[in-house]
């Protein structure tokens, strides 16, 4: 009879090994619980052992392919489990601190990156000469602040290991100068935000997030200024100066609205337009797109 030969990959066995040493040094305390996120990390892992297996098979035939490829897999788990116990640590946190100065600039963006996530933009006058100054306290990979001054762009990024994971600790505190003319571009996972832009000349707001409760102030609109906040389940509440003109439009699932006061409640879209905004060039243009949302405008005593 002639025997064939049959690839059998150990990859997937291996993977159950690997799954479980681990959980058995976690239940032994060997590794602490939150060292878990760490596997995420490994994810390239798993094409390096494929390939390696495939070329093995390929080349070496027999039982010394059958222990060759082995041998791989248990490298792998074995390097993977000591990088699990003996890696840094998700949840320490680090702290970064950036910052430059104005330059010739009147004008620039400041884009926001980030997945679970709490931030807090501030215009303040305390910075100086500086065009920004941000205090970040992260878990996990540094994250990247970067100025393109030729494309008067600012950049602050969370860094992650895979794209559907962001869970690591992000925590920013923005000051931008409110002497230079701001676009602010904020895309986020779940996030809570406070912006508080009562000095700040705002061109533009973008909010696009997952889930988020958001906390916004504006000052006085200089032109036709669009806020524009896209996400799923929103919370928002928006403050502005008495008198400022403006109108608000909210669509998606169940939406809620209440404007100085008026609440309305309805299913698709709900609108709202100050009185005066016919008669003023200088407005706001709010929409908020979502499947829950309650957004609340009032007018803040708090004076620029």
């Amino acid at each position: 009879m002639r025997y064939t030969y049959r690839y059998r990959s150990f990859f997937w066995p291996a993977l159950l090994i690997l799954a479980g040493v681990v959980a058995l040094l976690v239940n032994t305390g060997q590794i602490p619980v939150e060292r878990l996120a760490q596997i995420i990390d490994l994810w390239p892992l798993i094409l390096v052992v494929i390939g390696l297996e495939l070329i093995v098979r390929r080349t070496v035939h027999g039982v010394a392919g059958d222990v060759a490829a082995a041998l791989i897999v248990l490298l792998a788990i074995g390097g993977a489990a000591a990088y699990v116990a003996v890696g840094p640590t998700p949840s320490a946190t680090h702290t970064l601190d950036a910052s430059d100065q104005v330059g010739g600039l009147t004008a620039a963006a400041a884009e926001i990156d980030a997945g679970g996530a709490t931030i807090t933009v501030n215009g303040t006058t305390d910075i100086g000469a500086d065009l920004f100054r941000a205090h970040i306290d992260y878990g996990g990979q540094k994250p990247e602040v970067r100025l393109d001054r030729a494309a008067r762009r600012l950049v602050i990024s969370q860094r992650n290991s895979f794209p559907f994971f962001q869970s690591r600790k992000f925590e920013l505190r923005l000051d931008l100068n409110p002497a230079v003319a701001w676009q602010l571009d904020l895309n986020t996972g779940s996030a809570s935000t406070s912006i508080n832009a009562a000095r700040l000349h705002v061109t533009s707001l973008t909010l696009n997030t997952g889930a988020s409760r958001d906390e916004i102030t504006l000052g006085q609109p200089s032109g036709h200024v669009p806020v524009q906040i896209n996400g799923g389940a929103l919370t928002v509440s928006l403050h502005t100066q008495s008198g400022v003109q403006g109108s608000v439009r909210i669509s998606g699932g169940a939406v809620t609205l209440n404007a100085f006061g008026q609440t309305q409640r309805g299913i698709g879209s709900l609108t709202y337009q100050s009185k005066g905004l016919g008669d003023v060039t200088d407005s706001y243009e709010i929409e908020v797109n979502g499947g829950a949302c309650t957004v609340t405008w009032d007018a803040t005593t708090e004076s620029p």
